[in-house]
């Protein structure tokens, strides 16, 4: 046998030996990643720099992270061997050389630790923590010294933090102010060296985040100058045509840097705040898209940090001190609080724009913040609820307002079911339920008959801006509820009007409070735009029903674009709605005809009639065409119609409204819908099709405009329409009266534009002429 046959047959044996014994063959030693986290995770060859060239190329430079440690660059093969020539054997001898971590851990008890210990050259600076920071380079230090430079002399920051705490904060109480003033302190006491030798990293993670807070804070408090301090802050601005609102931006846009280049670990409360703030700046400039996304990325910063869990806020030890115990309880309400405030943003603003929420709070069992009075020095003071002759703090508003949204989860989920849920008894259950938790608004936050004890308090200077502000949440909440069924519910139609009155009740009330410098807030414009837009929206279509409240109206039709025309010069939204309002509000004119000139001087100006007052059951149902039961108790209606007009009796509880040939009848002499006989829809149109009507989302996202054309608009629906059950065009009268209505000059055409498809309410509106 030879040599080669003899090893064959020994490595044989060996295999068979491994097999029958069971054993496996040793396994590959896993590969060491030097690469940077991006590169490895895209799968391309890094270059080892920091950043690598990939990232900068990518413009990820700040999530260019290595896992091994420092990175060491891969010298060039070209050059390498001249390179080494080159230096001389002393040079060799003093290169220092830096530890890697080889994929061990950094902390300070590991032989790595000990070797950048004696590698450092001493102790780390007391206080501070020991690991290793992502991004610990001079690339990371340099850059956020740049951006930390940014923020003005602590004399402007100390003066617009004040403005923050007295004009924004109130209104959410998510920013502690005992806490902010603390973490200001140490940071203008902070030597300047820590800087420039270690860099963030030698920081702790809350005081590491604080200028990003810091900055946003800045940019909303410019946004709120008071008039007359202008010129406090003009130097500020470095050039001649700034604007405050540009230098705003600016700040805002330096604290984005600070959290990117930071990145996402060892985040603190800090982080999630400065996110949260900066939502709210992006709401109060009109960039309602930005805001909402960066709602969700702060709360899942929050979840992050374990702020959904009740597991992870801080506990008091046996071994702690008093002070101690008592920081880490009120700790543990701050974190409370703010993870309440994200999850209301969530729900409410998912309601306004037609969005899915981020999260479901139903599916986590977390406590709410005790309602106690916040104390200047919380190491000193326990947690004691706050009693009914107590002042109510702007945590008790913040509460209260959670409690009021609350509500909109159930609301979202029966949206899901359309125009004909399974069961309307879960409209009128959540109906009553909105109702009850009206009636039990705490007295000093009523509109009607409030408890105004405490308002003479100077830390209660903000109750009055509250009492108009808090009804609109549960108005809305009704609004809400019925605003997938107010095209095929004549009921839902009804709570619904009423609500939207009562918001632009309310919303008149508030802006008679407010400054205008503070016309930016985001609650003045949807409040009142998505209010008006349901009201005109039922009137254009449905301009026989409700005629007792026709004088109402039109009066908060006029006072609305009132206030939008005096909010346009510092809120975008209202300016892009000017249009829009305007377009609509030709249309309701046209709509209800001779009713719109009719005055009841005894209900314009008066107060909207209360949702609670309701004792009829809601779930009645008629015909689209058909008066509601108040408008036919009302002998004195503005339109006097008799049961000629109405289309069909009454459906029977319960019953759909919706009909296989549609929800109109053919137009005629005797049946059109409408009070003007030139506007008609289809034979066979069916209301069911129309989509709910989210305004403030059609403003946000789908670019909803309103221009004068100067051309005649179609006089055919769309053959594609999905309202139409047949493929026939008629419908529109051929001609419309040019004249003017009411005795105003009205433009040719206005026409809404916008990236929205042919089953919206707008492109229903669009065949009515406006001339």
């Amino acid at each position: 046998m030879s040599a080669i046959e003899a090893e064959s047959v020994v490595q044989m044996d060996d295999k068979a030996s491994h097999e029958s014994h069971g054993k496996a063959p040793p396994r590959k030693r896993r590969r060491i990643v030097i690469s940077c986290t991006e590169c490895h995770r895209r799968k391309q060859k890094c270059d080892r720099k920091m950043p690598c060239t990939n990232c900068v190329s990518r413009n990820k430079e700040a999530a260019c992270h290595y896992e091994t440690g420092t990175p060491l660059a891969k010298p060039d093969r070209k050059d390498s061997s001249q390179n080494s020539n080159d230096r001389s054997p002393e040079s060799i001898e003093t290169m220092p050389i830096k530890t890697v971590d080889f994929g061990y851990a950094t902390n300070s008890a590991s032989t790595l630790g000990i070797l950048r210990k004696i590698e450092g050259g001493g102790e780390p600076l007391a206080g501070m923590p020991t690991e290793t920071f992502d991004g610990d380079s001079f690339g990371i230090r340099e850059r956020y010294k740049t951006l930390v430079r940014l923020l003005p002399a602590r004399t402007y920051v100390e003066k617009l933090a004040e403005i923050y705490f007295r004009d924004i904060n109130w209104q959410y109480f998510s920013v502690d102010e005992p806490v902010c003033r603390e973490l200001m302190n140490q940071w203008y006491s902070m030597p300047f060296n820590i800087l420039t030798t270690s860099g963030p990293q030698a920081l702790e993670p809350s005081l590491r985040a604080f200028p990003a807070l810091l900055f946003q804070m800045l940019a909303s408090a410019l946004l709120y100058l008071p008039e007359g301090e202008e010129e406090t802050f003009e130097s500020l601005k470095y050039t001649s045509n700034m604007t405050f609102e540009d230098l705003a931006f600016d700040y805002s846009e330096s604290g984005v840097s600070i959290l990117s280049l930071l990145g996402k670990r060892q985040m603190s409360i800090i982080t999630v705040l400065a996110g949260w703030v900066r939502a709210a700046f992006l709401k109060y400039t009109g960039m309602v898209t930005e805001a909402w996304h960066q709602v969700g990325t702060s709360i899942r910063d929050g979840q992050e940090i374990g702020l959904h869990r009740d597991q992870m806020d801080p506990q008091p030890n046996p071994d702690d001190s008093t002070e101690d115990a008592l920081e880490k309880m009120w700790m543990a309400q701050s974190r409370r609080r703010v993870w309440m405030n994200l999850l209301g943003w969530d729900l409410h603003t998912g309601a306004v724009l037609g969005r899915p929420t981020s999260v479901d709070f139903r599916l986590m069992n977390r406590a709410l913040p005790v309602d106690s009075i916040i104390p200047k020095d919380r190491r000193k003071s326990p947690i004691v609820p706050r009693g009914d002759n107590d002042p109510p703090t702007p945590l008790t508003r913040a509460i209260w307002s959670w409690e009021a949204m609350r509500p909109l989860r159930d609301i979202l989920d029966l949206e899901k079911e359309g125009p004909f849920p399974k069961d309307f008894s879960k409209v009128e259950k959540i109906h009553q339920e909105l109702l009850d938790l009206q009636a039990r608004t705490p007295p000093p936050f009523r509109m009607e008959n409030p408890d105004t004890r405490f308002d003479h308090l100077p830390e209660c200077w903000w109750l009055p801006f509250v009492r108009p502000s808090l009804p609109q949440l549960i108005s809305f909440n009704i609004m809400a509820l019925h605003r997938p069924y107010v095209f095929t519910r004549a009921t839902s139609r009804y709570e619904a009007l009423k609500a939207s009155l009562d918001m632009l009740e309310a919303q008149k009330s508030y802006f008679a409070l407010m400054k205008p410098q503070q016309h930016k807030t985001f609650t003045l414009f949807f409040g009142t735009f998505d209010a008006v837009i349901m009201i005109a929206s039922i009137y254009i279509l449905f301009p026989k029903e409700h005629a007792e409240l026709l004088p109402k109206v039109r009066q908060h039709f006029d006072w609305a674009i009132e206030r939008f025309e005096k909010m346009s010069t510092r809120n975008r939204l209202a300016q892009a709605a000017l249009g829009v309002l305007h377009a609509i509000y030709i249309r309701f004119k046209k709509a209800v005809g001779g009713g719109f000139l009719v005055k009841d001087p005894s209900e314009v100006g008066g107060s909207c009639t209360s949702n609670s007052d309701t004792s009829r059951s809601f779930s009645d149902m008629q015909t689209p065409s058909s008066l509601s039961e108040h408008s036919s108790h009302n002998a004195n209606s503005v339109s006097n119609m008799n049961a000629s007009s109405m289309l069909q009796p009454k459906a029977e509880r319960g019953e759909s409204v919706s009909s296989s040939t549609g929800l109109t009848p053919a137009s005629g002499a005797d049946n059109n819908l409408f009070a003007n006989a030139d506007w008609s829809l289809p034979t066979d149109f069916d209301f069911s099709s129309i989509m709910p009507i989210y305004p403030m989302g059609d403003i946000a996202y789908n670019e909803l405009t309103a221009i004068p054309t100067g051309e005649s608009t179609s006089t055919t629906w769309p053959e594609s329409y999905p309202g139409l059950t047949t493929t026939t065009s008629s419908g529109l009268a051929s001609s419309i009266p040019a004249g003017p209505i009411g005795g105003e000059e009205q433009p040719s055409a206005w026409q809404f534009g916008g990236e929205f498809g042919n089953d919206t309410l707008w492109t229903i509106l669009n065949q009515f002429p406006t001339y």
